[in-house]
């Protein structure tokens, strides 16, 4: 079962499209659910929170395609994995999505990766991954994001300041990709004391950007969170493979201190106390 959520347009579509094609509707099973159909290879809940959960089919594919609302111009999404981690890198992932593209992955049941089992996140980052999606990362290791983290400090910056230069080095790769295409960018909001002064070295491509607190709502952001996800994922496997540890289980007391600067970011306060 894959699930999305509609717009209330979208919603309005769908039911209409159920009247006009008189499709069978079931009874719903609690006081969530505001429709169910089931017909023939059709099988959908639509909840009154607008979630609409679905079975995949070739035939729920095309009625998705009466439904879904088309954006207007592709979409550029970011987002970043590992941030709250004091292992592991830091990865921010930028993805362009075109108005097809758009539909195809939400058909997918693309969402935010924080909402989506390890399975769902390898198949959706495999289509991501495919050439004809523009797509740009930014990976720091931990032993460049603590020499980063260093220098930013130095300059009274701090790590919101890091994925500020995240986020701009991803948008930029793309539009730079992009070049004369009408583009929309959204940002998954990180700091919310202010609004981001900081992407003054993209105002050479004229583009609105909207910094947006629960971006994953925007298919491309949920899309970048994905990716982001994933690749922190391989990442991480990588780092275990190598120094022979399960970072995910383990405390930074039981990792020898010398390999502490290249599997952690050291400013962590559980890190610290090792280090120090």
């Amino acid at each position: 079962m894959r699930s999305i959520t509609l717009s209330q347009e979208e919603t309005g579509n769908l039911i209409r499209k159920v009247r006009q094609r008189n499709l069978k509707k079931i009874p719903v099973t609690n006081q969530y659910e505001f429709l169910r159909v089931k017909d023939r290879d059709i099988f959908f809940i639509l909840h009154n929170t607008g979630k609409l959960v679905f079975q995949e089919s070739e035939g729920m594919s095309t009625f998705l395609n009466d439904v879904l609302v088309t954006q207007g111009c592709t979409v550029i999404g970011t987002d970043e994995a590992g941030k709250g981690e004091w292992y592991g890198p830091l990865v921010v992932a930028g993805v362009a999505l075109t108005p097809k593209e758009t539909i195809n992955l939400r058909k997918m049941g693309v969402g935010d990766s924080k909402g989506l089992s390890s399975f769902r996140i390898y198949e959706i980052s495999r289509v991501l991954k495919t050439p004809g999606i523009e797509t740009a990362v930014r990976v720091l290791p931990p032993e460049q994001y603590n020499i980063l983290y260093e220098q930013f400090k130095e300059k009274k910056k701090n790590l919101n300041d890091i994925l500020i230069w995240g986020h701009t080095g991803v948008i930029h790769d793309l539009l730079t990709t992009l070049s004369k295409e009408k583009v929309k960018v959204v940002i998954d909001k990180f700091d919310s004391s202010q609004r981001s002064r900081h992407f003054e070295t993209l105002e050479e491509f004229d583009v609105d950007i909207i910094e947006k607190t629960g971006g994953e709502s925007e298919t491309a952001v949920a899309a970048a969170s994905v990716l982001a996800k994933s690749i922190f994922e391989e990442e991480l496997k990588r780092l275990n493979q190598k120094f022979d540890v399960d970072l995910r289980n383990t405390s930074p007391e039981d990792i020898p201190a010398d390999i502490l600067p290249s599997v952690a970011k050291l400013h962590f306060r559980n890190v610290k106390k090792v280090v120090s």
